[in-house]
């Protein structure tokens, strides 16, 4: 078996030795100039102190990678890339939006992402100066591809993707709130989906019968995990792909997971069980538990995210998770499913100007 060289096994620095060279540039030093790595080094830290101490800054560039991972796990494109990557030359003011994404009829998306959070949860908006858009727009317009905004609530792990001249201001800025945005959302065309079955989902954790299991004076259950089960109600789920959907709708979803209610076997801890379901259950016979970006974007939060703090811009994406809603087996499955198709509605929001 043949080894990766170390020049294989290692990517070349591209991005490293453009921002090195352009400092060099910057303060007129040769790149063969022996002091320059320990200068640069030397003019880089402080900058990074800024950076990681940018509150807005971090918690932006997370969003724009978790966008990106969400629609890796969403699956439904040919093509994303970074725009906004290089610099842009042209006679008129024009920024790249982050994102050119390629879709499966081979239309070509330009997305701005934007990250929301408000201090008033039940009043979100988003809103955008009038030269911020038009620089924008000017870039789309001149490759020729129309321009969307993916803005994540992040109070509620929402995501949307809009038009925005739905939402354009009188005075050519932009103004949208997130009951619009949602009724507006074309996150559909990328695979959005709602998933709904039927409650509740329980997680029963078997206790290892070979070893010491008890409960303890203050009430816990003491034992080493044998096996994990997986229950639609009072049907095991047994096929893989059925239960590896339940597992992410259980962890991830919308549902409330209860305190964990003890298993006995005789005298003994036979196990636990968690028991997922919504808060307000409807008389339909099936429940909401989530909109797909929405659970991946809990997932992405538990690698990323302690507490309020972002501890790391990047996650991984997760492809395989919805890959097989799109030929799932509703007939034979025993995970019931059904799922809501979100397509935005065909009415023009009426741009308001900013409240006061």
């Amino acid at each position: 078996m043949s080894k990766e060289s170390p020049e294989q096994a290692q990517p070349k620095p591209f991005d490293l030795l453009a921002s090195l060279a352009a400092f060099a540039q910057r303060e007129e030093i040769a790149l063969n100039d022996p002091t320059l790595i320990d200068r640069f080094m030397t003019d880089a830290r402080p900058r990074l102190e800024t950076a990681l101490s940018d509150a807005t800054l971090i918690h932006g560039s997370r969003t724009e990678r978790l966008f990106e991972a969400t629609v890796l796990t969403l699956g439904r494109y040919r093509m994303l890339k970074t725009e906004d990557i290089g610099r842009v030359h042209s006679p008129a003011k024009a920024r790249a939006p982050d994102f050119r994404v390629v879709l499966d009829d081979a239309e070509q998306w330009l997305v701005e992402v934007k990250n929301v959070r408000s201090s008033k949860p039940f009043k979100q908006c988003s809103t955008m100066s009038a030269a911020y858009l038009r620089s924008l727009q000017t870039y789309a317009d001149m490759v020729c591809a129309p321009l969307k905004l993916a803005i994540f609530w992040s109070l509620w792990n929402i995501w949307t993707i809009v038009s925005p001249e739905r939402f354009r201001r009188p005075d050519g800025g932009l103004r949208v709130t997130m009951q619009d945005a949602v009724m507006a959302n074309e996150f559909g065309r990328l695979g959005e989906v709602i998933i709904m079955t039927r409650p509740p989902l329980r997680l029963v954790l078997d206790a290892d019968r070979k070893m010491p299991r008890k409960l303890s004076p203050e009430g816990m259950a003491e034992f080493m995990i044998d096996a994990a089960r997986m229950y639609s109600g009072d049907t095991e789920l047994t096929d893989p792909r059925d239960r590896r959907l339940a597992q992410i709708l259980f962890l991830f979803g919308d549902w409330t997971v209860a305190d964990p209610i003890a298993r006995m076997d005789g005298g003994e801890i036979g196990g636990v069980e968690f028991v997922a379901q919504p808060e307000e259950p409807s008389d339909q016979g099936f429940d909401g538990i989530g909109w797909a970006s929405r659970i991946f974007s809990r997932y992405y939060a538990a690698q990323t995210v302690d507490g309020d703090q972002v501890i790391q811009l990047h996650g991984e994406a997760v492809p395989e998770w919805f890959a097989p809603l799109g030929n799932w087996d509703f007939k034979n499955s025993r995970l019931p499913l059904w799922l809501g198709h979100v397509e935005p509605n065909g009415e023009r929001s009426k741009a308001e100007p900013d409240p006061d």
